[in-house]
């Protein structure tokens, strides 16, 4: 069962004991992430997610780390577009201790003027880990593109030139106006006794730091770019062919992830068996949807050959038009409930999953849902609800190709793709 409250702070509060596991799994999670920035500020909101563990008034980067490796505990965090979330894994006894730290970087980490210059290099070279990976490079690339002129567009690593013009100021002054009580969600999932966790929560948390800025605004739509390419010297073209999606709490989004899941969510999917099976053109190809408080994206990966880009591009599309034009078999449409139903039940295992289950659903719905009532959403969804879905996607018959690797040779006409 899950608890929800909110303290007096604004702190919200979600938790959810779990039987038969012996971890638990505690989160930190800020409603704010790189479409909070300005533009001076690209990658302000990752920067802090590392400095946060870089120094408090009571410990030092080091001392974290060693606190939590000495109980064989795990530590970690990672920035969205729309959040920021810190969290600490370890065995139940240890509860306490994650909390303590947690509260700890929450409230009283210095920003240590030393350590800031240090890690500008650490973030750069994080920059340049993923600009030497392709298939991590081009999603960063396609969803600039997808969603250019959207706050949403924003670099979450930032840039070379916005890490090096950080300063310790603008760093905390960015943190001060985002990191505030009532934009905070503490989620805790695993083995622990509801009294013992509230106690703690109160312990540890009830320090106030404000009210969050108010919204500026609603952002207009994205203006998305229909092409877009980089050359760059790869043995692999690395590409993503996209349209419109869905917000994240739309309806229609049950009958999306069906849809996702027959055209490329699995190894039987249309685009895995038809390309990378039958063709031979591709070892990796699936589908995705990136979906946000106000927009969506949906789009398509593949890496094949510069030689085998026009012919995997045309599959592609194809496999998108028959999609539009024929639908799915009813066989499909249920092995599609399945996989989903059963991956979510291997993936709730997890209880760091299921706590960032619970934040997430926090700050979409301010509500949880049982894994009971998810697949009944599943299964109610309709071959109607299917068709639904499809129209509004693929409806514009437009998709937009982001891609990087060398094609200039081969003279590729910079186009989108219409149906």
């Amino acid at each position: 069962m899950v608890y929800r409250y909110r303290q007096d702070n604004g702190l919200s509060v979600v938790l959810e004991p779990i039987e038969g596991v012996v971890s638990v799994s505690v989160g930190l999670w800020i409603k704010s992430g790189s479409r909070n920035e300005n533009e001076d500020q690209h990658g302000y909101a990752h920067f802090i997610e590392h400095m946060l563990f870089k120094g408090t008034a009571h410990y030092s980067a080091r001392d974290i780390a060693r606190i939590v490796d000495r109980v064989g505990g795990q530590h970690n965090a990672a920035t969205n577009r729309e959040y920021t979330c810190y969290y600490i894994n370890v065995v139940s006894d240890y509860i306490e201790l994650a909390m303590q730290l947690l509260a700890e970087t929450f409230y009283d980490s210095l920003f240590d003027a030393g350590e800031l210059e240090k890690e500008k290099n650490v973030v750069m070279e994080e920059i340049r880990m993923y600009e030497d990976a392709p298939d991590e490079l081009i999603h960063d690339m396609f969803m600039e593109n997808m969603l250019k002129g959207h706050p949403l567009s924003h670099p979450i690593l930032g840039t070379h030139e916005s890490i090096r013009g950080t300063t310790r100021a603008k760093l905390v002054d960015f943190f001060q106006k985002q990191y505030r009580s009532d934009n905070v969600i503490l989620a805790i999932a695993g083995n622990f006794d509801r009294a013992v966790a509230e106690r703690l929560t109160a312990k540890y948390f009830s320090r106030t730091t404000g009210k969050a800025p108010a919204a500026t605004g609603v952002a207009g739509a994205p203006d998305r770019i229909g092409y877009f390419h980089q050359e760059k010297e790869l043995e692999q073209v690395h590409f993503c062919l996209g349209t419109d999606g869905i917000k994240r709490d739309d309806n229609d989004r049950w009958g999306l992830y069906i849809m996702s899941t027959v055209l490329g969510g699995s190894m039987s999917s249309r685009l895995f068996q038809n390309i990378r099976e039958k063709e031979g053109i591709s070892y990796s190809i699936y589908s995705f949807h990136s979906s946000y408080s106000d927009s969506g994206v949906f789009g398509i990966y593949c890496a094949t050959l510069p030689e085998n880009y026009i012919r995997a591009v045309d599959l592609i599309a194809a496999e998108c038009r028959d999609l539009i034009a024929k639908g799915i078999t009813e066989e499909e449409l249920q092995d599609a409930k399945d996989f989903m139903k059963g991956n979510l039940a291997l993936s709730l295992e997890s209880v760091e999953v299921r706590m960032g289950q619970l934040a997430k659903d926090e700050i979409t719905f301010n509500r949880s849902f049982t894994f009971s009532e998810v697949v009944d959403c599943i299964n109610n969804v309709t071959m109607d609800d299917f068709k639904r879905i499809c129209g509004r996607i693929f409806g514009t018959r437009t998709l937009s190709v982001v891609s990087v690797g060398q094609l200039e040779d081969l003279k590729i006409p910079e186009t989108s793709i219409t149906f």
